[in-house]
């Protein structure tokens, strides 16, 4: 009787289960959470309504503390019917709101300071039912102060500052910390004026932007003062009215004390509340915008392929 060779060929390993797509862990995309620069500013605006609103300044008017005062106030409640949708940007505003904090052991509220160098923004999201835009991103300009001395002085360097041609909403800080003081008032007072100056001759802000001068730190004058200085407050508005009111889309003034330690009666954020719904509900355009740096043309495909969104996404 013969017998059969033995099956030299190995059999084939089972092959290993497939798994369902549905039981693949998903990957969430998290935001960084830092301050965005122009290239994830312009990712922002690409697939929503987003307003810019430029918080200009010398070093120490207000201008970090002024946008995270209106961040902790939505943390809290509802903001003239206005309610916090979100951020992209929560820790870097977290750490900027830190050292004005019990838990940062300090015996006076401060604001961290931004250091001179590259454009950031920080970003908002609000929402409420009586927004014309429900939910409305709102992205603030993070910039020295030093950039904005450099801009006053030279049309040159203000040519620099690209991000002007896109403001909405152009805020000018005036410090009270320094009109109160005869000693600086009127020099405080001309700077002011010689950098919006600048910011129009140049040709980078925009004739129908809307501009907001704002009298920062107005605890300072709540406080007792003299009918000089009343005087000179005056003067100032008259100057501003006279030389800008028709150079661009609207002049206004508001007084703001968003931590105030010189007068009790003043609540934390004084005068935010009715600027926030300015600008959720009052623009002078609604239309994309191009933050991204003239010099980010990066080669890599995924770059290439950002840049081809944006552009079809601006011929909308």
């Amino acid at each position: 009787m013969s017998t059969q060779p033995p099956n030299l060929i190995p059999t084939p390993a089972a092959s290993p289960q497939q798994v369902a797509p549905s039981s693949m862990p998903t990957v969430i995309d998290l935001p960084y959470g830092g301050e965005l620069d122009g290239t994830a500013a312009a990712k922002l605006q690409a697939s929503r309504l987003v307003r810019l609103i430029v918080v200009a300044g010398p070093p120490g008017a207000g201008k970090t503390t002024l946008v995270t005062s209106l961040y902790e106030l939505l943390q809290q409640k509802a903001v003239a019917d206005i309610m916090f949708g979100g951020s992209s940007t929560l820790p870097a505003f977290e750490r900027r709101c830190h050292i004005s904090r019990t838990a940062s052991e300090r015996s006076q509220p401060d604001t961290e300071r931004t250091p001179y160098g590259e454009v950031r923004y920080l970003h908002l999201r609000v929402s409420g039912d009586d927004l014309r835009h429900n939910p409305l991103d709102l992205l603030f300009t993070d910039v020295s102060g030093e950039s904005f001395e450099r801009a006053r002085d030279s049309i040159s360097e203000c040519q620099q500052l690209g991000f002007l041609k896109m403001a909405d909403h152009f805020l000018l800080l005036l410090d009270c910390q320094k009109l109160i003081d005869r000693r600086t008032r009127w020099q405080a007072a001309h700077d002011s004026m010689t950098l919006l100056r600048s910011c129009l001759d140049s040709g980078m802000l925009g004739s129908g932007c809307f501009v907001n001068v704002l009298w920062t730190k107005y605890d300072l004058v709540e406080a007792p003062g003299d009918g000089a200085r009343d005087s000179f407050f005056e003067k100032i508005r008259n100057e501003f009215k006279t030389e800008f009111d028709s150079r661009v889309g609207r002049l206004t003034f508001s007084k703001v004390a968003a931590r105030p330690i010189a007068v009790d009666s003043l609540e934390f954020g004084y005068g935010i509340p009715d600027l926030l719904k300015e600008w959720a509900n009052d623009s002078p355009r609604d239309r994309a915008m191009d933050l991204i740096p003239e010099d980010t043309t990066g080669s890599r495909e995924s770059e290439k392929f950002l840049m081809r969104h944006l552009d079809k996404v601006r011929d909308r």
